[in-house]
């Protein structure tokens, strides 16, 4: 396997010094700095906002959500724990952890969850979920009525980006609205021959 291929393979679950380099691309890559802070906007958060996020990788998102958030809480799920250490150093280094819990482990972790949310989110997370209804399912059972589910996905560049981003965010709502979501949207993030979208789903408030 070529360094190249090594560390593409890491962007699903990272490990080892692989997962701590695809990490720091990650957290320094523009767009994807860009797509995090998108996703953060869409949010449309409070400062008593309870927000989840799934995949929270090396804690772009996180720290945006920490600048807003002061009383409310935030929570960062990531099944790899390269990650986590990464998402509590840019915490540290802000000075907000103490405003964040950061759990290992992937969605399962959800299941009897002692507490709900006003906001769950995720980035080019879906992709790597062979089962998305029960993704959204598990979503859907830790908000509060009224909360809303983001998905941002951006497919990898090439020939046939575009068709797999239009297959994959028709997938995406159909997903939402099997497993109860509502008033199912979709906004552009990033334009171009590989598109980064949002599709935002509301659970029903009755």
């Amino acid at each position: 396997m070529s360094l190249k291929s090594s560390i593409v393979a890491q962007f699903g679950k990272p490990s080892g010094l692989w997962g701590a380099l695809a990490g720091q691309i990650m957290a320094n890559r523009p767009s994807n700095r860009f797509r995090n802070a998108r996703t953060v906007e869409l949010l449309q958060l409070k400062p008593v906002a309870r927000v989840l996020e799934i995949g929270c990788g090396p804690g772009l998102a996180l720290a945006n959500c920490a600048q807003i958030i002061t009383s409310g809480r935030i929570v960062g799920l990531d099944h790899s724990g390269v990650m986590i250490r990464q998402a509590r150093d840019r915490l540290d280094r802000a000075g907000t952890a103490d405003r964040a819990e950061l759990v290992e482990g992937g969605i399962e972790r959800l299941r009897d969850w002692p507490e709900a949310f006003d906001r769950v989110f995720s980035l080019n997370v879906i992709q790597f979920q062979d089962d998305k209804q029960a993704f959204y399912r598990a979503v859907h059972a830790v908000l509060l009525n009224g909360g809303a589910c983001l998905t941002t996905y951006q497919p990898r560049l090439s020939k046939k980006a575009a068709g797999a981003a239009r297959s994959m965010i028709s997938t995406i709502e159909c997903a939402l609205a099997d497993a109860g979501f509502a008033d199912v949207s979709t906004v552009e993030i990033i334009g171009g021959d590989a598109p980064a979208t949002c599709v935002i789903g509301y659970k029903p408030s009755t």
